[in-house]
Formats: structure tokens, C-alpha cells, sequence
């Protein structure tokens, strides 16, 4: 009897959390149509400000959601081509914190925002905790950039990282059987040394990626290449220094980036703010999704797979 209590109670417990989900995503379907904002503040003509943010390591992750909607970059830019469409949207405050992320997910996403920027829509870029790298990248597609003091931004650079335990592989008695159809398939595998000629090609892959962060930050901040370069060397800056720098344009809160874009778009002071409505449970599912996410970026830039390579904007 007891037994079959707790199956009758397991099975109770699964439809009421299946209903709660169901109920979730015909509430997320209802927002999309809506487009998935909340209004606040009053203004006569609703034009207004959005808001997108941009937290954790930048990369394309796909139809991983857990309705299988798109995460990551590729939902950024879902948003952004929604918000671009919308006509009552003038200006977009881009509330980024973040370490940095892939090459091509961080360069999506900024030429998604120079596109933006040429139709003419504001955009205001609010750094956080940190900015950096891929996230300075992002940061630099925007009309303005607004940071904290304390706000971690800069290490403009591109990095490719495999640990090399060959020693470590000896000392078990572990060989590796490698079949390849070329020389450079099992690049950066970490059971052997990398040899000069895929140093030499690896280097010249990082250093067109770099020159392309460079010049595409000296487009999106109206700098020239000689005033960039010397403090493009991977260094990090805090809100004063980036300031000092010319990386930033003021030291300030989220708040005032909200001030500014609506400054800057010539709203009124009472113009709305348009913020992506998250149920309860939709913020749990994607804080843990973040922090899935976060340790399997971490574990591929410790070991990535044999004949694998990533390369990735990181401090």
C-alpha cells in the first residue's frame, strides 16, 4: 500500500510540474507575440528606450533553451532584430557583463549593432561588473558607452589556449594512436608539443583576428588605429583608466545610460523603458543554464578535444 502511495504521490508531483511548465511557455508564446517587453514610465508619442542584456561568456549555443528556443549570442540577436523592427524603439541600452566570448558569436553580435546604428537607432552601451575582451568588442558598436568606476573593461586581444601534458601522458604510460587526413588535424592536441610550423599558423590566425578587433573598435569609436594600439595589448583598465583611454565616454550607472540614450535619441525624460518580461521560473531555468554554460566554456578553454581548436576574445 505504501508503495503505491508514492507512486500515485511521484506521479501527482510530475503533473502538476508539467502543467506549471506548459502554463510557462504559453505565457513565453504570449510574450513573444507581444514582444516580450514591459513598459514603464509614460510618454505621449511611446517612443521609448529597450533594454537587451548580455550576461556571461558571448558564444552561439542554438536551439538549447529549455523550450528550444535560441540562447545565447543567436538570441541576442533575435532580440535585437525584433527591437529593430519595432518602430516605437529609438534607442537600445546594451547592459553587458561579461568576461568575453567566442570570435565569431562577439562579431555577430556587433555588426547585428553597427547595422542598427547606421538606420539610425541609439545605442548606449552600460558595462557592469566587467566588459571585457569580447565584451569591450561588443561594447564598442555603440554610439556611447557608459561604465563604472570599478567596472573591469579593455584586454583587447584574442587568445587560443590547450594544455600540453605530454609529460604527464609518459609518466602514465599512455600513447596515442592519431589518424589524420593532414598534417594540421590534430592541431593543439594536448598529447604532444605543438611544432614551429603550427605555431607559426596558429599565430598568424590570431593576429588577423586581432587586427579585425582593432579596427572594428577604432570604427565603433571614431579613434584612430595609433591611439588604440597602445593599450591593445590584452591589458585590463578600470571605468577611470578606460575613460582616460578614450575606450569609454563616462563614468556612470545603469541609470545613467537610461538618461543618456533617451539624451541622446531626443525622448523626453518620461519616455518608456521596454525590459524582456521573465516569469519566476524562467529566471531560474536561465541562471542555471548560465551556469551551465559558464563551466563548460571554462572546461573547453582547459581541454579542448583533439583536433578541435578554439580561440576566444577572454582577459
Amino acid at each position: 500500500m505504501d508503495k503505491q502511495r508514492k507512486i500515485t504521490a511521484a506521479i501527482l508531483v510530475m503533473l502538476v510540474i508539467l502543467s506549471v511548465l506548459t502554463i510557462v511557455q504559453i505565457s513565453m508564446k504570449i510574450d513573444e507575440r507581444k514582444g516580450k517587453t514591459l513598459t514603464f514610465g509614460v510618454s505621449q508619442s511611446g517612443d521609448g528606450v529597450a533594454i537587451v542584456r548580455i550576461d556571461g561568456a558571448i558564444q552561439m549555443i542554438g536551439d538549447s533553451g529549455p523550450f528550444g528556443g535560441p540562447q545565447g549570442a543567436e538570441a541576442v540577436i533575435n532580440k535585437l532584430d525584433e527591437l529593430g523592427r519595432d518602430s516605437s524603439v529609438k534607442a537600445i541600452v546594451l547592459r553587458i557583463n561579461s568576461p568575453g566570448g567566442t570570435v565569431a558569436a562577439t562579431q555577430e553580435i556587433y555588426q547585428k549593432l553597427m547595422k542598427l546604428r547606421k538606420k539610425g537607432i541609439i545605442l548606449v552601451a552600460s558595462m557592469g561588473e566587467v566588459a571585457a575582451s569580447g565584451g569591450y568588442y561588443v561594447a564598442a558598436a555603440c554610439n556611447h558607452i557608459v561604465a563604472n568606476f570599478g567596472t573591469i573593461t579593455g584586454s583587447i586581444g584574442v587568445i587560443a589556449v590547450s594544455p600540453n601534458l605530454k609529460g604527464l601522458f609518459k609518466k602514465l604510460g599512455i600513447e596515442m594512436n592519431v589518424i589524420k587526413s593532414g598534417k594540421y588535424k590534430d592541431i593543439l592536441s594536448s598529447h604532444r608539443d605543438v611544432t614551429p610550423a603550427e605555431r607559426a599558423l596558429l599565430q598568424e590566425m590570431i593576429d588577423s583576428s586581432y587586427n579585425r578587433f582593432v579596427k572594428d573598435v577604432c570604427a565603433g569609436r571614431n579613434l584612430e588605429e595609433s591611439a588604440v594600439r597602445p593599450v591593445a595589448d590584452g591589458r585590463v583598465l578600470n571605468g577611470e583608466n578606460a575613460l582616460e583611454h578614450r575606450l569609454i565616454d563616462q563614468i556612470g550607472t545603469f541609470e545613467d545610460s537610461i538618461i543618456k540614450a533617451k539624451e541622446l535619441a531626443k525622448l523626453p525624460e518620461d519616455a518608456p523603458v521596454f525590459r524582456k518580461k521573465y516569469s519566476p521560473i524562467e529566471q531560474m531555468l536561465e541562471g542555471l543554464g548560465n551556469a551551465y554554460r559558464g563551466r563548460e566554456l571554462f572546461t573547453k578553454a582547459l581541454m579542448p578535444g583533439t583536433g578541435s581548436l578554439e580561440y576566444r576574445y577572454l582577459p
